[in-house]
């Protein structure tokens, strides 16, 4: 199962649209994130039921990147509790509320303004909850020991190979028609389904902005270098709980930052705008069939988190 974030209608096409990417370097603390997000997956059964089995999922999920010992086990899965239900009556109803304002926000024909807008919000609700987690994941990385530690570099290469294969050893070609399948797919399931117009928009934008996946691996690869980093410095100097703390905040924060080159942070700036530009254009491209999909399907997930959040 996959998750996302309540902003699929727009943080999902940018990621998936060039150098705007979020990479996912931090993956085994932002698996909270993720898993306490299934209810943007479809269905309400379906929502409802990942979400009520996050605790569970998100174990498993992180055991797969470092192998928790026995004297780490029920410390982990009592802290993954605790953060849940702290996601639970805190989170999903602001969850709920921003979902409403997308529901404003598409009603009244977006500009780039208030597609940047939204984005900001949803990536403040992602930065929110990772913070929530920084002294479980802070308790965690000072009990981490050799062995983990070269678990979860054997697992960061793993999904690089993964990369690899999906994407950097397809042809030039290859990579642009699978992107645009992913692409199109994520609109359809926004909007019920794209019309000739909107294919073509869609075409457009994708041709002129193509994917860089040899940049986006090599820059995944130095996230994964940063944490591996402050795994063994940790390790190493054996710093207080409050100085480690700090350390792992900083570098989930980091994730958050542009590129640090000039040249990297103007093409991400140049991807964003141009997503920026596109996604409103194809919104005014909508029909009211497509609109009435898109609208319903927020209110679904506005009704799944007042459901969910309701739920003790």
């Amino acid at each position: 199962m996959s998750a996302t974030t309540p902003a699929f209608s727009f943080q999902s096409l940018t990621e998936s649209s060039g150098p705007y990417q979020r990479q996912q370097w931090l993956r085994w603390p932002r698996v909270f994130l993720a898993l306490m997000l299934t209810l943007v997956l479809g269905s309400c059964s379906t929502a409802r039921l990942g979400y009520n089995n996050a605790d569970t999922l998100a174990y498993w999920w992180m055991d797969g990147y470092v192998d928790f010992n026995s004297t780490q086990k029920a410390k982990v899965k009592r802290d993954i509790a605790q953060l849940l239900s702290w996601h639970r009556s805190s989170q999903l109803p602001q969850y709920a509320q921003t979902l409403g304002q997308m529901q404003t926000v598409l009603a009244a024909n977006p500009g780039p303004a208030e597609i940047e807008a939204v984005y900001r919000q949803v990536e403040q609700h992602l930065q929110v909850t990772l913070l929530k987690a920084v002294p479980e994941l802070t308790d965690f990385v000072l009990s981490m020991d050799e062995s983990q530690k070269a678990y979860l570099a054997r697992k960061f290469e793993k999904n690089n190979e993964d990369f690899r294969d999906k994407y950097l050893d397809l042809t030039p070609e290859k990579q642009a028609k699978e992107r645009r399948k992913k692409f199109l797919k994520q609109v359809d399931e926004w909007l019920g389904s794209v019309n000739r117009e909107q294919e073509a928009l869609i075409t457009r934008h994708l041709e002129k902005h193509p994917a860089n996946y040899a940049q986006w691996l090599e820059e995944s690869m130095a996230r994964q270098r940063l944490v591996m980093q402050l795994i063994t410095h940790i390790q190493t100097e054996k710093p207080s709980r409050e100085a480690a703390q700090a350390m792992v905040q900083k570098l989930i924060m980091t994730s958050f930052e542009t590129a640090d080159s000039a040249e990297r942070r103007s093409q991400t700036e140049n991807s964003r705008m141009a997503m920026q530009t596109m996604l409103p254009n194809l919104l005014r491209l909508a029909t009211p069939a497509q609109k009435t999909h898109a609208t319903q399907k927020l209110q679904n997930w506005i009704d799944d988190c007042k459901y969910l959040s309701a739920k003790k």
